[in-house]
C-alpha cells in the first residue's frame, strides 16, 4: 500500500471518529464542555419561546443544569433530582382563554408501581395527572415544579386511601390557599414518598 494511500485511510478514520461523537453523553462520561454547549443551546432555543415556557425553561435550567435533550419546542431532563424525567415544552395560550389558566408547560414523571386497576382513581382527582402502570409511571403537568410536587403528593395519597378524590381536590385548594398566605407546606417542596414505591400512610 502506497504512503498515499496509507494516509487518506488514516484521514478517513480520524474524521469518522470526530464526527460520530453522541450529542449526548451518560452524566459519568460528559465532558464540561458538552453540557456547557447544551445549556447555551437551551438558552437560545427557549428564548423565543411563550412566557411561561421561557420562563419554566430558565427555571429548569437553573435548578438541574443541561438538559439532556435539546428540540426547537422542548427540553428534556433524564433523571434529574426526584424526577425520572422532566420536560418543559413551548406552550402558547389558545386564543380568547383565561389568562389564569394553567398550561402545563412542566411535564414530571416519576417512578410508581401501581396496578390497571389504581390508575382510573387519579381521574376523579385532577386531569393533569396520567398513570402509566405497563411503565411503572406517574406523571404530571403543571407550570409550576411545586404544583407538580403537590399533585403527585396527593395522587399518592389517593392511590394508597388515605383520602378520598373529593379530599384530595380540597386539600389541593386549601394548600394553595396556603401558599397564597405565604405559608408553605411540605407537600409543594418535594416528594413525599420515594419514587417507585408508594408511602404508606
Amino acid at each position: 500500500m502506497s504512503n498515499k494511500s496509507m494516509f487518506a485511510i488514516v484521514a478517513a478514520l480520524m474524521w469518522s471518529s470526530a464526527a460520530c461523537v453522541p450529542a449526548v453523553k451518560s452524566a459519568a462520561g460528559e465532558s464540561t464542555m458538552d453540557a456547557e454547549r447544551r445549556r447555551a443551546l437551551a438558552e437560545k432555543v427557549s428564548s423565543g419561546w411563550s412566557e411561561k415556557s421561557r420562563l419554566a425553561a430558565r427555571l429548569m435550567l437553573a435548578r438541574y443544569g443541561a438538559p439532556d435533550v435539546v428540540g426547537t419546542s422542548r427540553l428534556v431532563w433524564q433523571g434529574n433530582g426526584p424526577w425520572k424525567r422532566t420536560i418543559v415544552r413551548d406552550l402558547t395560550r389558545p386564543y380568547a382563554s383565561d389568562p389564569g389558566e394553567e398550561l402545563g408547560v412542566i411535564e414530571q414523571t416519576v417512578a410508581y408501581n401501581l396496578t390497571p386497576e389504581q390508575a382510573p382513581v387519579l381521574s376523579g382527582f385532577s386531569d393533569r395527572l396520567s398513570a402509566d402502570a405497563a411503565a411503572m409511571e406517574l406523571t404530571s403537568r403543571a407550570d409550576r415544579e411545586e404544583l407538580n410536587f403537590l399533585r403527585l403528593n396527593l395522587a399518592n395519597d389517593l392511590l394508597i386511601r388515605a383520602v378520598a378524590p373529593e379530599d384530595a381536590k380540597a386539600a389541593y385548594a386549601r394548600i394553595l390557599e396556603l401558599e397564597a398566605a405565604g405559608k408553605a407546606t411540605p407537600y409543594l417542596l418535594a416528594l413525599r414518598f420515594g419514587p417507585g414505591r408508594a408511602r404508606t400512610p
